[in-house]
């Protein structure tokens, strides 16, 4: 028996199923891998996790209960965790990425032109900068 999809779900789109406009979507597989307890959110906008931050996540909904992840007893983004660290703004090639936010419209523009220079490879819309660096494979 093939599952059923939610409305809003598309099969065989882990990605790219967000408003291109103002580029908000309503479902985050991050924001879902926050509330399981797996990492916490860093200046980048990424989900760090005890592994780091250079990874996917995915998400799918179930019925079963299953026991929570106990939340992170510490922060794993090094700048809030001490203030010392500010690799992925230091190396946003676009500026789009500072302390206080992140203008999403300049980055998407960036990772078009990304995607417009490996157009062999299908869609290839990344740029990844701001998950290169120390928090990469894990929190200091």
């Amino acid at each position: 028996m093939k599952p059923r999809m939610l409305p809003w779900a598309v099969e065989n789109e882990g990605t790219h199923n967000f408003n291109e406009e103002d580029l908000t979507a309503g479902w985050s597989h991050k924001s879902i891998a926050f509330v399981a307890g797996l990492g916490t959110f860093g200046v980048n906008r990424m989900l760090i996790t005890p592994a780091g931050c250079a990874g996917r996540f995915g998400s799918m909904v179930i019925s079963a209960e299953i026991p929570p992840t106990p939340r992170p007893g510490r922060e794993f983004c090094r700048y809030y965790n001490g203030g010392k660290c500010l690799y992925c703004v230091t190396n946003c090639p676009t500026g789009a990425l500072q302390v206080d936010g992140l203008d999403k419209q300049t980055c998407y523009r960036r990772l078009l032109e990304v995607a417009g220079q490996f157009t062999d490879l299908g869609l290839c819309d990344v740029c990844s900068k701001c998950a290169l660096g120390p928090c990469a494979t894990g929190p200091a």
